[in-house]
């Protein structure tokens, strides 16, 4: 199936994940002739008229309708229902199918006309390519976009909220989440990696390093989170210190809004003779980083971790200081 996009932005976001659906997307060019496709992909307001512009005569109708493909999280809500409205007023040979990713783009959520020839060729494609898929209406998936995040982050905000109570009593939060998931209702996958409120995450790392930075001398400190959480954090919070930051990423890291902070490519230039490692979020290097060349490399192995990279047992064998959520590892009180 392809579909055009109205800009190469989109192309750049969305082809490597659609293209895994089946979905090819081309650029509309005006000025080139126009390659036939099967629809328009269509993820915020203006892209219609664009693309309609661009060269809505050379869309493939043959015997099926012309798809317009209401995609991801960015559309408004019920502006897939108000295309279908419109196309069914004018009497265009279109069907609007809103669809978005899910599941680590495992799964499909699909809203239009369950016996829709687009949406069976669309069912279709995403079997053939190992994708599950579920039909709804378009306003149901645009309900469930709205939804999802509100309630991670409440699950999020209980997580803290018991890690709170696990300090206060000497327990592991590890330890009672994953007996938590015993329960099938709630299941052993029921905290969402991905940080929902940096203000929680924001709010953790500044008392524990506040406690740290009165207790032991501190002059060069290591950061591995994303940008966007070291953004958040509140200026100051870090004054007078050497701090070397790995994203994860090749994405800039904004000197004016943080000068004097070093950027580096690895995880393990950044923790390079450092004396505190404060960990935002493991950015999937938790299972390259080995506790016993952290301690090596660093000149004092404090170690702050938001994301609980690490048991807490072989942490406190191999870091001089180990502090994790919900775990009573605060050893320099």
């Amino acid at each position: 199936m392809k579909l055009w996009v109205a800009a190469e932005q989109t192309l750049h976001k969305w082809g490597e994940s659609l293209k895994e659906c089946g979905i090819d997307l081309l650029v509309a060019q005006k000025e080139e002739p126009a390659e036939e496709v099967d629809g328009l992909l269509l993820t915020r307001l203006g892209d219609y008229s664009r693309l309609q512009e661009l060269g809505g005569n050379s869309l493939r109708q043959e015997n099926s309708p012309v798809l317009l493909l209401v995609f991801g999280d960015e559309a408004p809500y019920g502006w897939a229902d108000e295309l279908a409205a419109a196309c069914e007023a004018s009497q265009k040979p279109y069907e609007v199918v809103r669809m978005s990713l899910w599941s680590g783009k495992e799964r499909v959520l699909l809203g239009g006309g369950p016996v829709g020839q687009q949406m069976r060729r669309l069912c279709r494609l995403l079997a053939d390519h190992g994708k599950l898929s579920m039909v709804c209406g378009r306003r149901e998936v645009d309900e469930a976009i709205r939804q999802l995040p509100r309630y991670l982050a409440w699950k999020e905000r209980f997580y803290w909220e018991m890690g709170e109570a696990c300090d206060d009593n000497g327990v592991s939060l590890k330890q009672v989440s994953r007996a938590l998931g015993l329960d099938t209702r709630v299941g052993q996958g029921w905290l969402d990696p991905v940080h929902q409120d940096h203000s929680l995450v924001c709010a953790w790392l500044v008392r524990e390093c506040q406690h740290v930075l009165q207790k032991t001398k501190i002059e060069r400190i290591a950061l591995i989170g994303p940008a966007d959480l070291w953004n958040k954090m509140p200026q100051g919070w870090l004054a007078d210190k050497a701090v070397a930051v790995y994203t994860g990423t090749d994405e800039p890291f904004p000197n004016e809004a943080r000068p004097g902070w070093v950027r580096c490519d690895s995880w393990k230039a950044a923790v390079q003779e450092a004396d505190l490692l404060v960990i935002g979020d493991g950015l999937e290097v938790a299972a390259e980083l080995s506790l016993q060349e952290l301690a090596h490399t660093m000149r004092q192995s404090l170690v702050v971790d938001a994301a609980s990279c690490f048991p807490a047992q072989e942490a406190q064998l191999f870091c001089k200081g180990y502090r994790a959520v919900g775990e009573k590892t605060n050893v320099w009180e």
